[in-house]
């Protein structure tokens, strides 16, 4: 399974609402992306400096699917409607091998 992680940093002023918008909108989209087979958001509950806000952690089958994934209408609709709060945005991608014990 190919593991998509990706760390948002907003702008200082971004309204908690917005944050919450684009988490529903993102939750809304293995309903018409059949491609992602995992979605989980998580939101940062320490503030350090180092810190981002918040985490999208997405599961695909391959790295064609996460392709297709990344240019479907949706996701490019839903990363337009964040993208002028984002600060910053970083990503990484890795084949899973399954849970260490």
């Amino acid at each position: 399974m190919l593991h998509h992680y990706v760390f948002i940093k907003y702008q200082p002023d971004t309204p908690a609402e917005h944050i919450q918008a684009f988490c529903q909108k993102m939750l809304a989209l293995p309903a018409s992306i059949a491609e992602i087979q995992q979605l989980e958001i998580g939101h940062d509950v320490l503030h350090d400096e180092r810190s981002w806000d918040l985490m999208l952690i997405m599961q695909f089958e391959s790295i064609a699917a996460l392709r297709s994934y990344q240019q479907h209408t949706e996701h490019q609709a839903a990363a337009q409607f964040n993208s002028p709060q984002v600060a910053n945005v970083g990503s990484l991608d890795f084949w899973g091998r399954g849970k260490i014990a």
